[in-house]
């Protein structure tokens, strides 16, 4: 079985959750052939397994998105086209509807985020969901990457859904699961890790911490790439910007719990990101973070207009109370959100589309 992967863009979860699918897919034994077409080329893949196709957001920049799309199809004449993210899903599978796309090749569609879930205008809002209703007509498999998506897409009628949420690798080193408890000369870390853009709430914890002042040190990892927002700068709070790989994983650790105050999110893989390394995460009560924090249990949920108290929350709770939660969160990633377990579920999607 040949699959290629069409992806306009690479941004923060996104890269992670394509990176790890081709590597389970290059080793799969169900998988002859496993390529992608991507904005540029990345360091995880060989060039030998990537179609580079600049990314198009802008109308007259689609028809030419589309037709380079269309000769890699035509040359690669793959059994799977699995797509990724609105607007390549958005392109291939209207290409599918005009007959541009060969009725043998089952199309398996994952919007990673429902645009007609963000904060936005009414109208697109409700233009979005037709179009996806329209466009789910000519998909054989709809990846939905949490309970949410699912549960908003039954909503409107967007057919051929299927829940497979997001995961991440195993960390496995147990004995790093726990930070030692703060000493008094070194105040407790709360990490965020994201896009600084306004679906983040980046600008509303920022805006918080410097209200409430609570004794805890903020980490920022991420940078803005929308640029849709003027952040204060509140003291107490490093930014790192963008880490790579091993130095994330050493600022996870070293963190006391995470903070995720999203106002919109198809996912939160933050949050798993966390829990897989045994920290507590308190996050806004929005999308699948309602389906990854477990309230009470593995973090706290709160909502954006609680962003205060969620602060004075995290001041308040002792180490033991946070060292608990994280542990619970561990155990809460491995029954349901290793990536074994997202790619297992993928494959025989795939396999099941092909015997349709």
């Amino acid at each position: 079985m040949k699959v290629l992967h069409v992806a306009e863009t690479l941004k923060g979860g996104l890269e992670t959750y394509l990176r790890i699918v081709a590597s389970h897919q290059a080793a799969s034994p169900d998988i002859s052939q496993v390529k992608f077409v991507l904005p540029g080329q990345v360091d995880w893949l060989g060039a030998e397994n990537t179609h580079v196709v600049p990314t198009a957001r802008k109308a007259s920049a689609l028809l030419g998105y589309a037709r380079s799309v269309r000769r890699i199809i035509a040359a690669e004449r793959p059994a799977i086209l699995h797509l990724h993210s609105s607007i390549a899903g958005g392109v291939v599978r209207a290409m599918a509807l005009a007959g541009q796309i060969p009725r043998g090749v089952k199309i398996v569609y994952c919007s990673h985020g429902w645009a007609f879930d963000q904060t936005g205008p009414a109208y697109k809002n409700m233009a979005y969901r037709w179009i996806e209703r329209l466009l789910s007509w000519r998909s054989d498999a709809i990846i939905c990457i949490s309970k949410h998506e699912i549960r908003i897409a039954e909503e409107f009628g967007i057919r051929r859904c299927q829940c497979i949420p997001n995961g991440i690798d195993r960390i496995e080193q147990p004995v790093l699961l726990q930070s030692e408890p703060a000493g008094a000369a070194e105040p407790r870390k709360v990490l965020f890790v994201g896009r600084l853009d306004k679906q983040k709430g980046i600008d509303a914890l920022l805006d918080a911490y410097a209200r409430v002042r609570p004794n805890f040190k903020l980490i920022v990892v991420g940078d803005s790439v929308r640029k849709d927002l003027q952040l204060a700068q509140p003291a107490h709070v490093e930014f790192k910007g963008w880490l790579e790989k091993d130095a994330l994983d050493a600022v996870y650790r070293a963190c006391d719990a995470t903070i995720v105050p999203s106002r919109w999110e198809g996912f939160g893989l933050v949050a798993v990101e966390a829990m897989a390394r045994g920290k507590p995460v308190f996050a806004s009560a929005v999308g699948g973070l309602v389906d990854i924090v477990e309230h009470g249990t593995s973090g706290r949920l709160f909502s954006l207009d609680q962003m205060d108290q969620a602060l004075r929350d995290i001041d308040g709770l002792s180490d033991a109370a946070l060292r608990q939660m994280g542990e619970a969160g561990r155990r809460i990633f491995e029954e349901k959100f290793t990536s074994q377990r997202m790619n297992t579920a993928i494959v025989n999607l795939y396999k099941e589309s092909v015997l349709r």
